[in-house]
């Protein structure tokens, strides 16, 4: 018997000119069930989180992250025992070993580590040189991502911040007008939304899964905004009949032009909704403090986790930037679990033990691991969201491990002030991933940007990430 196929725009239409959206079934699918029967596929995603710490103290050369054995099956070392907490081990590869130039290089910065150095790794610009210091000197990768793919959801990306502190670095860098002493075009960084409650509103106000019943407020909201002429029909018919003729031709040509707006507000395309898209219900306030001037940031992330799944089985965005703090220097982001030391980078980074560096680090990739473990529980056609997503985890600098000025950053005098021996994690297996490795680069000194270009390709964006057109063919099979 012909397999039932069915678009995945078909909706079911009822009385009073009531809509329905569907979620993604299966015979919205191929017979493999990893693209639509259509034949356009499956959407694919990127998500870049950063975690805004260095690999070792100042007074530390040893690290508690980087694995000592590559290849797949490679070690867990205590600040990725997260992965295997979560059981994404095998659904994340270790790149290890890269490296960014403190001078004037491709994608280099000139030594002016809290100042320069995030701008390199995250655009694979030079930083810093040619007089100008204080913005990124291009696109960075998760917003060349979100131009490129073209998506049809409601947002093109979304930049969400783990701390609730702003005015500090920004990690998502677009396009804008120069200033009349500029060139036309420079860059600059994007304010990410810090505030849980603030980014659900803005997602879910009303918003109707597919696999719900809608709210009654919301489905009149949008049945009198996509039908307001069959709601009025009868009444536009006795106006007609009562006016002149010339009235009658100026009110055919007004409704003309609103029967071809709602024509295309109801056939504008949307996202492909899973069927384990779903109102998450998050608080309307963000988590109170746990002591004075301290986040509840294990509350926080908790929301962030549950909104960033839940844009992607909706469908809302394809692109997401989830940051950790936008304070690099000073008092820095703050924890109750370091919060008798100080704040992150001026205290726990440069004055506290390496195990007190070690267990900070391992709450972000725990953070990551949980992220993952969602997509990968996110039912999708015949896998996962996680399957057709590529997740990469950033951090803000690497090891010093020689005092040499044209390796490490400020100098080579401060281990901690340094990107090289830098590690990103890689997780998903969108475009062929090859999931579930440690990839040792030492000796080759690659961008940390080579890896973004790897992401990029295996979402379909050819395009390079500033100056740095390599890529780290170890992640990807064929």
């Amino acid at each position: 018997m012909k397999r039932f196929r069915l678009s995945r725009r078909t909706v079911l239409r009822g009385a009073l000119g009531t809509v329905i959206s569907l979620p993604l079934l299966e015979c919205m699918l191929d017979g493999h069930g990893v693209a639509l029967a259509g034949g356009e596929a499956l959407p694919l995603r990127y998500l870049l989180q950063q975690c805004p710490t260095s690999l070792v103290t100042s007074g530390s050369r040893e690290e508690g992250m980087t694995p000592t054995r590559a290849g797949f099956g490679y070690d867990v070392r205590p600040v990725l025992q997260p992965l295997v907490d979560h059981d994404v081990v095998a659904d994340t590869s270790v790149v290890s070993g890269l490296f960014v130039a403190p001078f004037d290089a491709p994608g280099g910065y000139n030594v002016d580590y809290h100042g320069q150095a995030t701008y390199a790794i995250l655009t694979g610009k030079r930083s810093g040189f040619g007089g100008v210091m204080w913005r990124p000197q291009g696109w960075s990768s998760d917003q060349l991502v979100a131009r490129r793919m073209a998506a049809p959801t409601r947002f093109p990306s979304l930049y969400f911040q783990l701390d609730p502190q702003a005015g500090g670095t920004a990690i998502s860098y677009e396009e804008t007008t120069g200033f009349s002493d500029e060139p036309p075009i420079v860059y600059r960084g994007i304010t990410a939304q810090s505030s849980p409650a603030l980014a659900y509103r803005s997602l879910f106000t009303g918003f109707v899964p597919p696999s719900g019943m809608p709210d009654p407020e919301a489905e009149l909201e949008r049945r009198l905004r996509v039908s307001s002429l069959s709601y009025a029909r009868d009444r536009i018919t006795a106006l007609s009949s009562r006016v002149s003729a010339a009235d009658r031709r100026t009110l055919d040509e007004h409704l003309t032009r609103v029967r071809e707006l709602e024509t295309r507000i109801a056939t504008t395309s949307v996202g492909v909704v899973g069927a384990s898209c779903a109102d998450p219900g998050l608080p309307g306030v963000d988590p109170a403090d746990v002591s004075t001037d301290v986040p509840d940031q294990d509350r926080r992330a908790a929301l962030w986790i549950d909104l960033i799944e839940m844009a992607f089985a909706c469908d809302m965005t394809r692109v997401i930037t989830f940051g950790g703090s936008s304070v690099l220097t000073g008092a820095g982001m703050r924890h109750d679990r370091w919060a008798d030391i100080g704040g992150l980078h001026g205290e726990l980074q440069h004055t506290a033990t390496q195990a007190d560096l070690d267990a900070a680090n391992a709450f972000f990739v725990d953070i990551y691991a949980r992220l993952l473990a969602r997509l990968k529980a996110t039912t999708e056609g015949e896998g996962s969201v996680l399957d057709r997503t590529v997740a990469l985890f950033a951090m803000e600098g690497g090891k010093g491990l020689t005092d040499d000025p044209m390796r490490s950053g400020d100098g080579g005098g401060d281990p901690n002030h340094s990107v090289d021996n830098y590690v990103m994690l890689v997780g998903g297996r969108a475009g062929g991933l090859r999931s579930g490795q440690h990839v040792s680069l030492g000796g080759r000194d690659l961008h940390p940007a080579a890896v973004m270009n790897t992401a990029m390709r295996a979402v379909g964006v050819e395009e390079s990430l500033g100056d740095i057109t390599d890529r780290v063919d170890e992640l990807l099979s064929g």
